[in-house]
């Protein structure tokens, strides 16, 4: 399984982040609103004034359609194969994504009311937990797709693991085919060698 596959199959899983963008967000909303009373504002101020939301990252968009562009007309042109087009654009997505992470990374580290929990680097995936505020404004990074429920992001380590598990499986076949092919290239020259010297002696 692709890193595409694995991430694609996680939001599926998930949903589309609609449901805690739109729904979700009004409670926010609420939460965010300021406080009049002693009661609410002490409330405000204790550890049930937070939330934990699972956060999901996306490349930078502009620059992945212009690398697509890219490598289609090389496509075209016969300087790739489908396979390597395939790897490149994989490799794209792949880089485009760590940088949406690394600048979420900083994002975040920069807020004070807002710190990240766990993340899966690799499918832009962070649990984050901070006032509602500053839940509500990492949707106005660039880098954010949705906001997803907090136990979604279980269901992302998930996915992660069985994909990682997948690779391993796919190595060592690969590698248990390898060493099957070594070994019977070595008994077939072996049993040439051992008729050449059967023949030898007989003559």
């Amino acid at each position: 399984m692709d890193f595409d596959t694995g991430r694609r199959r996680f939001l599926e899983l998930a949903g589309t982040g609609t449901a805690l963008s739109l729904a979700g967000c009004s409670a926010l909303q609420d939460d965010a609103a300021p406080q009049t009373t002693a009661e609410t504002a002490t409330a405000a101020g204790s550890e049930g004034g937070t939330r934990r939301v699972t956060v999901a990252l996306q490349a930078d968009q502009q620059a992945l359609q212009r690398r697509q562009q890219e490598i289609s007309s090389e496509l075209r042109a016969g300087n790739l194969t489908r396979s390597e087009a395939q790897q490149q654009y994989q490799a794209t997505q792949q880089e485009l994504l760590s940088n949406a992470v690394t600048s979420f990374t900083d994002r975040v580290e920069s807020t004070a009311s807002l710190s990240v929990v766990d993340s899966v680097d690799q499918f832009g995936v962070f649990l984050v937990e901070g006032s509602a505020t500053a839940v509500l404004d990492t949707l106005s990074f660039g880098s954010v797709n949705a906001l997803l429920a907090a136990e979604t992001f279980q269901q992302a380590r998930q996915q992660a693991q069985r994909q990682q598990q997948q690779a391993q499986a796919q190595t060592e076949q690969s590698n248990t085919t390898t060493t099957t092919t070594t070994n019977a290239t070595a008994t077939d020259s072996t049993a040439t060698e051992t008729n050449a010297t059967d023949s030898t002696a007989s003559n």
